[in-house]
């Protein structure tokens, strides 16, 4: 059995919430109840899932590498719920994840990182295809297009985190995030448990003082900042 299998059965195991049971706080339980498991009953436009699923017929590289159809809504739906002022995502891919991004909160600007040159073409193409608003595909070094986007943001913004799947470069680009966002801020970390390393970044950032909530989803973690919630770590079977 592999490690990741383990984990994965480890997980359904020790998870001790569904929709929102056992949650106290009546924001947290929104959040799970209604944005998590959409008993909101929020829809998406057929032309992005119609594409999404095309793409992932036809490209290897989308398959294995972009975010699924149940995952890519799920981020339609928290960027709708919050309403941030600024999106920043590191890591395009070919723009799958920033159109779900992206329509969930139109208005909003979103800055989004690709520092392969090929994908972040074919993401601008896609989003010149489904998103008119404000959305900047940056190419270039993780790194060095952070620093660069990172001081023009407003305080209270939304992060989404699947640029490089190691322990080092994720810690550090989640610790350079945490101080720019405010407490109204949520990040979104992918494939927490693609690797040790990943895990072990995942465990290390969701324990950090500016954290309030985490909630691991397996695939995802979504690391909440609001101040007035609970300490809370929670794993959901979604």
């Amino acid at each position: 059995m592999t490690w990741r299998a383990f984990k994965y059965i480890a997980h359904l195991f020790y998870r001790r919430h569904r929709k929102g049971h056992g949650i106290h706080s009546p924001y947290l339980f929104g959040f799970i109840n209604g944005v998590i498991f959409n008993s909101d009953r929020v829809s998406l436009a057929p032309g992005i899932t119609a594409e999404h699923r095309r793409l992932r017929a036809e490209d290897p590289f989308v398959r294995s590498s972009s975010v699924s159809l149940k995952y890519g809504f799920l981020l339609y739906r928290i960027s709708r719920w919050f309403r941030p002022e600024a999106i920043v995502e590191l890591g395009s891919g070919v723009g799958i994840s920033t159109v779900y991004l992206a329509l969930g909160s139109p208005e909003t600007p979103l800055h989004s990182i690709e520092r392969d040159k090929d994908r972040a073409a074919r993401a601008a193409q896609l989003i010149c295809r489904y998103c008119p608003g404000p959305v900047s595909i940056h190419w270039g070094e993780m790194e060095e297009k952070l620093e660069y986007i990172l001081p023009q943001l407003p305080r209270r913004f939304m992060a989404f985190v699947d640029g490089n799947h190691h322990y080092e470069p994720t810690v550090e680009y989640i610790r350079r995030i945490l101080e720019r966002a405010g407490e109204e801020s949520v990040i979104v970390m992918d494939d927490i448990y693609w690797s040790r390393g990943m895990f072990r970044a995942w465990k290390e950032v969701s324990s950090w003082p500016e954290v309030q909530v985490s909630i691991d989803l397996f695939h995802m973690g979504i690391l909440l900042l609001k101040k007035d919630l609970p300490e809370t770590k929670i794993k959901i079977k979604f």
